[in-house]
């Protein structure tokens, strides 16, 4: 089984909290583990991400706080997916994606991939390189939140 360190599942950038200098990100990766209880039943549990294979599940947590003096409010989180991984799904499907590098954003659901030639499909989770949550509620001094998705290992 082949296992793949966590330096390669390393977000492909870190996490950017922009237009506010003042809110400051941090990302956590863990790994879903499954381990199987008598009469069939399952138990879940997480651990850091050090080492993954193939088809494990991921889940990442961004955390973003407001370190500065006085509320802030509109300002976006953005947060690249590394090419190891795909998207799986998010907590309220409320984020913008990208699946061209950051350049261009949109809701899944609304996107799609060139074939070449005037050939389109739609995009899906496999596509996705960038995750984008708009904060536009006020978030007030030393106040910290939280939003999380989940990824499966290539």
């Amino acid at each position: 089984m082949l296992r793949i360190t966590i330096a390669l599942l390393a977000l492909a950038g870190p996490v950017a909290a922009l237009a506010s200098g003042d809110v400051r990100t941090r990302s956590s990766i863990f790994v879903e583990r499954i381990d199987p209880q008598g009469s069939g039943a399952r138990r879940v549990r997480l651990e850091p991400a050090r080492q993954v294979s193939s088809g494990e599940r991921l889940i990442y947590v961004v955390e973003y706080r407001n370190m500065g003096n006085q509320p802030v409010q509109g300002f976006t989180v953005t947060n690249p997916l590394p090419r190891t991984v795909r998207l799986d799904e998010t907590v309220d499907g409320s984020e913008l994606v990208s699946i061209d590098g950051g350049r261009n954003w949109g809701l899944l659901s609304e996107l799609r991939v060139s074939l070449g030639q005037d050939s389109w499909r739609p995009a899906n989770p496999d596509d996705v390189t960038h995750l984008r949550w708009r904060v536009g509620d006020r978030l007030m001094q030393g106040e910290s939140r939280r939003m999380t998705f989940r990824a499966i290992v290539r």
